[in-house]
């Protein structure tokens, strides 16, 4: 049966093209775990992909502040929050889009939230002043450690990373 299961990853490799949406941390974290496996490298595309979808859910779609999530990490309020904010009426129906292309040495996601977007260059690298900060190094950790390229687009709701095929 395991076997089974590890084979139901295989259709990503013969998917070229695919628009996928989801609403929920819960949702993209399956959506990760699923891209992750048509990668050769899984372990380091599962972190990268995580962390961009969970930036889409909490910061895009629900417009949690930075420090907003620092605040509630440290008050352990963070999933009531964000439960709370999904289910207003402004919320309900946001989703985050991912489109997902499968070219010949590379995949290609592009990571699109419904949210206003942000001041998305000072995320890219590690900043010394956020060091101690309960939240903040997931874009940095995306691009250094899973990614060929991170790049965010138009107002910074949208982010089109590539991962190598090559291994």
């Amino acid at each position: 049966m395991q076997e089974s299961l590890q084979l139901t990853q295989l259709p990503f490799a013969f998917l070229v093209k695919g628009e996928f949406h989801f609403q929920t941390l819960e949702e993209g974290s399956l959506l990760a775990n699923a891209f992750a496996h048509a990668c050769p490298k899984p372990e380091k595309v599962i972190l990268g992909l995580s962390e961009l979808f969970i930036n889409a859910v909490e910061h895009g779609n629900l417009g949690i502040s930075y420090h907003e999530k620092g605040e509630l990490i440290n008050t352990e309020q963070l999933i009531q929050e964000i439960a709370r904010r999904q289910a207003l009426k402004e919320n309900r129906d946001k989703r985050v889009e991912v489109f997902f292309e499968h070219r010949t040495d590379v995949l290609i996601f592009t990571i699109r939230d419904q949210g206003k977007g942000f001041d998305w260059q000072r995320y890219l690298d590690f900043d010394p002043e956020r060091v101690f900060d309960p939240n903040g190094r997931g874009i940095a950790m995306a691009r250094i450690m899973s990614f060929n390229s991170l790049e965010y687009q138009g107002n910074g709701n949208i982010v089109v990373v590539t991962a190598s095929l090559q291994t």
